[in-house]
Order: C-alpha cells, then sequence, then structure tokens
C-alpha cells in the first residue's frame, strides 16, 4: 500500500474543499484530526502544544492557519502572520514541544497555497509508542490552552482535552499487545536457528550473549559490521557480517537531532491546473498527484490518459491508487469507472432541418477547417460539434483544437450555464481520450 504523504497537494487539496455556492467558504469542519486557527504567532507556540499531543495521542491531525471561524472562511496568513510562519524555527519549535511533553513528537510544517492564498500548515504523526505525557505546567491567560504536569491529552472531535478512562485503558492494551506481538516475532525468527545456537546482541554495549557464555565487540568495530539480510550478498569485501533475521530498526535515544530547516511550500491542485496542463500540452513534475487531486473535484470530467503517459502508469496501477485514495465522494467512484474503459460518448451529428442541428454541422466543418467562431450564446453547440469528431480527425487537427480548446475556455467556462460548463468538461475528456487512449 502507497505511504501517504499527509503534506501532499493532493492531500491538503481534499481538506481544503470549498462548497460550490461559496468558493471561499471550506467544507470541512474541526474534528478528531483538524484544527483551524485564524492566525499564527510565535509568541502562543506554547498554545499549540496541547493540541499537537492530544493529535500525538489519537490519530495524529493538522493544525490549520488562516482560516476564519463561524463561518469558517479562507482568509489565509499575511504580512507578519504570514512572515513568522515561514520563518518557524524548527529546531526551537521542536525543543521548546520536548521540553513539555515526552516521548519526543512528530511533526512536519509547509505553507500551503490556495485560491491564491498562503495557509500555514502543522502536521502531528501519531505517536508509535503512545501516551505522550506533559511534564511541565504552562499557565496561560486562556486556561484551555493551559498545561499541568503529568496529564495526557488526547483528540475528542473537535476538542484537546485530558484522556478520559476509555481512551487510556485502550492505549495501554495496545501497547501490551504490540509488545507481546513483537516477542513473538522475535521468538519465531530465534527459532529458526536453534535455540542452541542464537544470541543477543546489545547494540547500545556491544556484548553479545549466548548459551556460550559473552563476548564484547568494540565500539568502533560495532559501527564497521555489515548486517546483511537472510539470502542477500555481501557487496564489500573483507568487511566482517553478521546474518540477520528479521529486521533492524533505527533505537530512539531521547535525543533531538533536526535537521537544517527549509521553508516548505505546497502548491495545491486545482482542476483548473489540470486543464490547462491538457491543454498546453505541460509536463507536469508530479502527474500521479494530479490524478489524485481529480477525487476531490465535483466531477470526474477531467482529462486524466495524458497524466498516466507521463507517468509511465498502467491502467491497473491507477486503479489501485485511486482505491486506495481516502476520498469517499461520488467523484471517486466515476473516476474509477472511466479507469476501467468508460469512455465519453461520441456525439452523432444529425441530419434534420432542426436550427441546432443546423449549428452542430456548421461548428463540425469550421473545426476540421481550423476556422471556429463561436461566442457564449453557441458555445454549447460548437463543444458538442467538437465530441462527434472522430480519432483521426482530431489527432490531425490537435494543436489547433488544444489552442481553440484553451482560448474558450479561458473566456467563457467560468461564466457558463452549468450545462455548457459540463459539455466544456467532457469536450476536453473525449479528446484526452482519442489521443491518449490506447484500447
Amino acid at each position: 500500500m502507497r505511504k501517504v504523504d499527509p503534506l501532499a497537494a493532493d492531500t491538503l487539496t481534499n481538506i481544503f474543499r470549498t462548497s460550490p455556492k461559496d468558493p471561499l467558504r471550506i467544507i470541512n469542519r474541526e474534528g478528531t484530526t483538524i484544527e483551524f486557527k485564524e492566525s499564527y504567532s510565535h509568541g502562543s507556540m506554547a498554545q499549540y502544544f496541547k493540541t499537537i499531543a492530544s493529535f500525538a495521542n489519537n490519530a495524529g491531525g493538522y493544525i490549520i492557519f488562516g482560516v476564519g471561524d463561524s463561518p469558517r472562511r479562507l482568509l489565509g496568513l499575511k504580512d507578519k502572520n504570514l512572515q513568522q510562519f515561514e520563518e518557524l524555527k524548527v529546531e526551537e519549535f521542536t525543543k521548546n514541544l520536548c521540553d513539555y511533553f515526552s516521548p519526543e513528537i512528530k511533526w512536519d510544517h509547509c505553507t500551503f497555497e490556495f485560491k491564491d492564498l498562503s495557509f500555514g500548515v502543522i502536521y502531528t504523526f501519531p505517536l508509535r509508542k503512545k501516551p505522550c505525557i506533559c511534564k511541565k505546567v504552562y499557565e496561560a491567560q486562556n486556561t484551555k490552552y493551559s498545561l499541568k504536569e503529568g496529564d495526557i491529552y488526547y483528540r475528542y472531535g473537535g476538542r484537546s482535552e485530558r484522556i478520559h478512562y476509555e481512551e487510556l485503558n485502550a492505549i495501554m492494551e495496545d501497547a501490551r499487545k504490540s509488545e507481546e506481538a513483537q516477542w513473538l516475532s522475535f521468538i519465531k525468527n530465534a527459532s529458526k536457528i536453534g535455540i542452541e545456537n542464537a544470541c543477543l546482541l546489545d547494540l547500545d554495549t556491544g556484548v553479545i550473549s549466548g548459551k556460550g557464555g559473552s563476548i564484547v565487540i568494540d565500539n568502533e568495530l560495532l559501527s564497521k559490521i555489515a548486517f546483511i539480510k537472510e539470502g542477500e550478498f555481501v557487496e564489500k569485501k573483507g568487511k566482517p557480517a553478521l546474518r540477520l533475521i528479521g529486521d533492524i530498526e533505527e533505537v530512539g535515544t531521547g535525543k533531538i537531532i533536526v535537521k537544517e530547516s527549509t521553508k516548505k511550500v505546497v502548491k495545491a491542485i486545482e482542476p483548473t491546473d489540470i486543464i490547462n496542463a491538457f491543454l498546453k500540452g505541460t509536463k507536469v513534475d508530479e502527474p500521479l498527484e494530479y490524478l489524485r487531486a481529480i477525487c476531490s473535484a465535483s466531477s470526474a470530467n477531467y482529462p486524466f490518459y495524458f497524466l498516466l503517459q507521463q507517468a509511465a502508469c498502467t491502467i491497473e496501477d491507477a486503479t489501485e491508487m485511486i482505491n486506495e485514495n481516502t476520498s469517499r465522494g461520488i467523484t471517486k467512484k466515476r473516476l474509477l469507472e472511466r479507469l476501467q474503459g468508460k469512455r465519453v460518448p461520441i456525439l452523432n451529428v444529425s441530419m434534420s432541418q432542426t436550427d441546432a442541428s443546423a449549428k452542430k454541422r456548421k461548428y463540425r466543418e469550421e473545426w476540421l477547417e481550423e476556422n471556429v467562431r463561436t461566442d457564449a450564446n453557441e458555445y454549447g453547440y460548437c463543444l458538442s460539434a467538437l465530441m462527434s469528431l472522430k480519432g483521426e480527425e482530431v489527432a490531425q487537427h490537435e494543436k489547433y483544437i488544444r489552442n481553440k480548446l484553451q482560448k474558450l475556455y479561458s473566456e467563457f467556462y467560468e461564466t457558463a450555464k452549468a450545462n455548457d460548463a459540463t459539455t466544456m468538461r467532457k469536450a476536453i475528456c473525449r479528446v484526452d481520450e482519442l489521443l491518449y487512449f490506447d484500447e
């Protein structure tokens, strides 16, 4: 299964879904994994710690800065707020967090650009070894942000508060089961080589103990030993090797190790970006991220076969990837149907004498003559005529069709009637299928 990046563009775009009627009103509400803040301030750093610890003790979660309250509207961070977030010192933030909580909490952050606004995002990873416990008192002017030594905080819906018995008991039970599973795995691996041949290596002290007694590996030699997986070869000759059954994992030391901080900016992938990339023939940096972004759109009618070609991705792999996407709306279902072969139907232009049929015939000829002239009133007829073209006709006039569609999209799409907007998306999908879908 694909490891999901919590700060990937498609993941954040899905969180930032907005109302079709009000493009600045965010649909998502605060909950178990999301908290909104209108602004960010370094001086309020400790006030964010209770939420971060609560997320860590549950399933992880996001603090999103730049979203207004009642109603939830996209405001973005501006001026000093934005500058402070972008200059957030990772080492300082991590040190302060570790001063208040143990064990260490893993987190990441980015600036997210969406609808020409900038938002601050802090993501907290769920702890592998829970719970995280407060070890220092913090008295805030607003008591809901205060911290008490010995408290364990947990995320309940849209609230961060002291953990209840039921959730604490569940954490303790999970820890017991995890330790039990590790022991069983250890015993199973040891049994493969026989208990008489097994010994234990303490990676901290270098002591190997077993049936025949104990030996000590010098620290300098310990760092030079090559551990190899069973069935693999030693690549560097002359280097001592021990056969490994199972896996070696990094052992935490309790020390804070922070890499050099860098400004991370993630740009949202919006439906308009997908259409423009197709019509302009742009080679995008991460085509599969664009495909995932369709799951967050209001419709599945966006071009994607050109993305599969750019990514050298098969239909089967793309289907598996979309199935793993956390989106649950009808768009995901429709996208999977298209991946499984459902095509945008060809529209036959009737030879009847009606006014509509005559207009479609006229526009069909204009597409083939590369001389399309239309306005907002006949936009729909023009696109319907395009959808009647065959594969070889589209291929022959590809450059003109892309350029003309780009012009029509930029001029009419935003103000088009719902039916005409749908026809535009379907026409673009039809061209994408004819050019890139290999039956």
